[in-house]
């Protein structure tokens, strides 16, 4: 990046950082997560900086790109609370009768498909609401290896469904 470019963008952030964090709020709900977005989104404008600086309004062109990030952030985590509530409609429908006194949880059936230290992560953000800034902190690694982390979990519980039922799921 060019200095002028590095002067425009650093600007750019110590001046809307924060009304960008409140922007990305409006739609998720959740500081961390929104903080996340801002952040994000100056990430992208790091690798569109000749897209944001031709921009007529950068402001508005960061809003935007706060946005979509928020919409993505919705989308996914709608997507993963689908793949769980799936998981409880599987367990009821699909799996032998279990006595309710056993102790066992929908999620069981994710014993041997991923580690207990993913499905714990998968529960904590997934089923518990966590933000992944809070499970990151717990977890004791960023909140990009924490996404990360997801996403290859529910990439695994994909793969090994395909390789049982021969189909895809799409969420």
């Amino acid at each position: 990046m060019m200095e002028n470019q590095d002067k425009f963008l650093e600007e750019l952030y110590h001046r809307y950082f924060r009304s960008l964090v409140i922007h990305a709020y409006c739609y998720l709900g959740n500081w961390e997560d929104s903080h996340v977005a801002a952040q994000d989104a100056f990430r992208i404008a790091c690798e569109k900086i000749d897209a944001l600086m031709s921009s007529e309004n950068a402001v508005g062109w960061m809003k935007n790109t706060v946005k979509n990030l928020c919409y993505r952030m919705m989308r996914e985590r709608n997507r993963q609370m689908l793949l769980f509530s799936s998981l409880d409609e599987l367990t009821d429908d699909k799996l032998p009768i279990i006595d309710d006194d056993s102790g066992c949880q929908p999620t069981d059936i994710l014993d041997g498909l991923i580690s207990k230290e993913e499905l714990a992560l998968l529960k904590r953000i997934i089923v518990d609401g966590a933000s992944y800034a809070e499970a990151a902190k717990e977890s004791g690694c960023t909140v990009w290896t924490c996404r990360k982390r997801v996403q290859r979990s529910i990439d695994k519980i994909r793969q090994k469904y395909r390789e049982k039922f021969g189909e895809d799921f799409y969420l």
